[in-house]
């Protein structure tokens, strides 16, 4: 929060029921503060209206009800043990029965106790319920009737929370003191213009009924209040972004594109498609402009991003400045190196490659010649933003694959010069909903074409039990002179996901299935000069077949390799699996991508799977992977600069992204909609975050 008196300020450990144990408890999941637990919403909620009686059970139902134990302990058949509670609701009585985990059941359920049981009622002895999920919701009938005829919040919780007595029960118990004496003083940033034309209910309402809900509808509209607020919040972070930079005259100003740029493009030994010629209009429009150019270009792999970087680097060098492309690997930013020195070699433009393993010597030489200006375009990873590189003139600035960076760096390497222009690159289809929020700052290019002459890749799924066959299509794939990559998740084995890793598949591969054919490997975890040369060799053809990790999932351009073999595919998130794909495919030649998986057809992992094979559209399959799997794992939260927000979705809140980005520009530039105290307190909010992204070295 922005204020430093508070009462929400107040450290948790202060409220009642929650003693040391249960602070450092809180503390692991992200609880400090009143104002944290106040945030802390239920995963779900039981409503006691809607629940099936317990005299009103019928076979094979799948019910929720809701009763008291009456009985319990561990019993005997004649064959087995298990351990039974009998509850009751005033309309019946119906035994709860487990047959494994009795110890831990044991003792858990105590007389008098209520119970909020759901499952399957089935048939022993009688109708029961076995193995059915339980939440106990009240300890005595004192503490029921608190609540009795209520929707009641059921909270996350976990094993080491549940010891620790911090259930929903447990959860209840804190959180709703902590609402009656401390909502009131929550503070809500956004203003009370805005508050009203959006039609918000104030801030402790809102909060109050994400708790306790007075219905569901009520409880709907409470979360569109507290999502709004959440996304406005975090919009003005990215408009002030954006207009630290845009609404300042850059000093550098670049030539127009002459013939010289023209015989460039004459020159590339392939057509640029109609994508990358409108792609590169839209940059240099932005490079010629008086103020910077914030801008995100999109294009699926192989699309020829790296092509449009190195021609719109040339335009700036023309005018007699300096470019830098930051690259997230060593590996990626080699393979920049060697595509952009080959498409500029014969234009008198000097491009150098600069990162943390370049020898010192070379190094301190290309150190002095960026100072000096001799260097025009530079390419490197992290060692671009180390304290000891300055450049003499740096107008452009390139950053690909922006989400294994974070803000911070982006800006850290902005600030090597005097306003230079942004371009950031990425081979990841982005969901719209996710590029308005992580990279809102952003104007939006996109490359929809491949290259001519591209073939696409076809997918298919298959199982351990046509492995042979697949080992034979390999074989006969590299005889006829073509390369292909097998991907592992992991690289040493693990105890505990049963993968096959790539270390011990290599080692099985190069001395048994495959052993008269060329076999390496690379990983994350082999020492740089090993790892670069044993790509060298694939791509001079020496190796066949590449075992890999995902090592390889961006900036590896093998024309000859026509098959990727992706091994526990079910492992992977859909956009990874499509980056990996994108190994493939790069020339005209046939090309294969073949997921193995031991799950069952009927899982829901293997239907994932099958929907992926069914594509090849990137921004289809990323916004597939943004529903299954969250903003979290598709880019990289932390990564990214996203917020893990409390209650706003980006899977489901498009349009109130949409609105959220509307009302943060007219914060930022009309006075009218904000008192002096509220302004104050946004433009303090808003120091605040700029502070978290330079300490945190993300956004």
């Amino acid at each position: 929060m922005v204020s430093n008196n508070n009462p929400t300020d107040i450290e948790v450990t202060y409220l009642k029921g929650v003693g040391p144990k249960k602070a450092e408890a809180l503390n692991a999941i992200g609880i400090y503060t009143v104002e944290d637990i106040l945030y802390y919403f239920p995963r779900r909620y039981l409503d006691r209206s809607r629940l099936t009686p317990i005299g009103e059970l019928t076979l094979g139902a799948e019910v929720t009800v809701v009763g008291r134990v009456l009985t319990q302990g561990l019993l005997r058949t004649r064959s087995r043990g298990f351990y039974e509670v009998l509850i009751t609701d005033g309309t019946g009585n119906v035994p709860l029965v487990w047959f494994e985990g009795l110890k831990y059941f044991a003792g858990r359920f105590k007389k008098g106790m209520t119970l909020s049981v759901s499952g399957k009622v089935t048939d022993f002895r009688g109708l029961q319920m076995a193995h059915p999920e339980v939440e106990i919701i009240f300890d005595t009938e004192e503490e029921e009737m608190l609540h009795t005829g209520r929707i009641i919040p059921l909270y996350p919780s976990s094993d080491s929370l549940k010891r620790l007595y911090l259930d929903s029960r447990g959860f209840r118990r804190i959180i709703k003191p902590a609402l009656d004496q401390y909502a009131t003083y929550l503070e809500d940033l956004v203003p009370k213009q805005v508050v009203a034309d959006l039609h918000l209910m104030d801030l402790p309402t809102s909060v109050s009924q994400m708790h306790y809900p007075d219905n569901f509808e009520i409880r709907a509209e409470a979360r569109r209040c507290l999502a709004l607020r959440e996304l406005i919040l975090f919009q003005i972070q990215v408009v002030d972004r954006r207009q630290r930079i845009a609404h300042k005259q850059k000093p550098q100003k670049i030539e127009p594109p002459n013939q010289t740029q023209q015989a460039l493009i004459a020159d590339l030994p392939f057509k640029l498609t109609a994508a990358q010629n409108r792609v590169i209009a839209e940059i240099a429009g932005d490079l010629l402009k008086p103020y910077a150019m914030l801008r995100l270009l999109q294009g699926d792999v192989g699309s020829g991003k790296t092509v449009v970087a190195a021609l719109t680097m040339a335009l700036v060098a023309r005018s007699g400045f300096q470019s830098a492309l930051m690259a997230p690997t060593e590996i990626l930013a080699q393979q920049h190196y060697q595509t952009i020195g080959k498409i500029l070699a014969s234009s008198g433009i000097r491009v150098e490659l600069l990162t943390g393993s370049t020898p010192s010597p070379a190094r301190q030489q290309i150190l002095r010649d960026l100072a000096s200006g001799e260097i025009d375009i530079i390419l490197g990873t992290h060692a671009l933003i180390s304290d000891d590189v300055v450049y003499r003139q740096l107008a452009y600035v390139i950053v690909d694959e922006q989400h294994r960076f974070g803000v911070a760096q982006r800006e850290e390497l902005l600030r090597k010069g005097e306003l230079p222009d942004l371009l950031v690159m990425t081979a990841t289809p982005i969901p719209r909903t996710l590029a308005l929020t992580a990279y809102g700052d952003l104007d939006l290019s996109i490359i929809d074409q491949m290259p001519v002459g591209r073939l696409p890749v076809r997918t298919a799924l298959r199982t351990e039990a046509e492995r042979p066959q697949i080992y034979k299509f390999i074989r006969d794939e590299v005889t006829r002179g073509n390369q292909v990559f097998i991907i592992y998740p992991l690289v040493e084995e693990s105890l505990k996901m049963q993968l096959r890793a790539a270390t011990k598949a290599y080692e099985e591969l190069k001395s048994d299935v495959f052993s008269d054919l060329a076999i390496g490997i690379v990983h994350g975890q082999m020492k740089k000069e090993e790892r670069d040369a044993m790509m060298s060799r694939f791509s001079r053809r020496e190796i066949g077949i590449m075992v890999a990790t995902t090592v390889v999932e961006v900036g590896i351009d093998i024309p000859d390799a026509t098959v990727i073999l992706i091994e526990h595919a079910e492992r992977f998130g859909l956009s990874q699996l499509h980056q990996l794909r994108g190994r493939v495919g790069r020339s005209d030649k046939k090309s294969y991508c073949i997921l193995m998986t031991e799950m069952e057809t009927l899982s829901e992992s293997f239907q994932r799977l099958e929907r992926f094979v069914e594509s090849s559209d990137g921004f289809a399959i990323a916004e597939l992977d943004l529903e299954l799997r969250g903003p979290g794992d598709l880019l990289g939260i932390r990564q990214s600069g996203m917020p893990e927000f409390r209650v706003a979705s980006l899977v489901n809140d498009l349009s109130l992204i949409l609105t959220a980005r509307e009302w943060a520009h007219k914060l930022l530039t009309n006075k009218e909609l904000t008192s002096a105290e509220e302004k104050a307190r946004l433009n303090q909010f808003v120091k605040q975050q700029r502070r978290l992204e330079r300490s945190s070295g993300v956004s």
